[in-house]
């Protein structure tokens, strides 16, 4: 359970830093904190049912580090991607 709050966290922290840069910035900070979230939970989810856990080493603290930025790596993923669709749109 806590791999998955630190990958949230990362996705509502790096998400939208990462998606302001790469041109998903067009939605609301509110939009691009919800989808880094949910952008990190899932890749989080998934890294652990891929089986790519310990990669960073195999201490407690490079694990949260991994799964922050796990987290961070698919919150900014979806925040761009929902950014760049609202840009479209509008």
């Amino acid at each position: 359970m806590m791999e998955l709050l630190l990958s949230g966290a990362g996705g509502a922290i790096i998400g939208p830093i990462v998606s302001q840069f790469m041109g998903g910035g067009q939605s609301g900070m509110v939009g691009r904190i919800l989808s880094g979230v949910i952008g990190g939970v899932g890749a989080g989810a998934g890294a652990d049912a891929a089986g790519l856990t310990g990669l960073l080493g195999s201490g407690e603290m490079m694990g949260m580090v991994e799964s922050f930025l796990e987290g961070g790596v698919g919150g900014g993923a979806l925040s761009t991607i929902a950014g760049m669709v609202m840009k479209n749109r509008g």
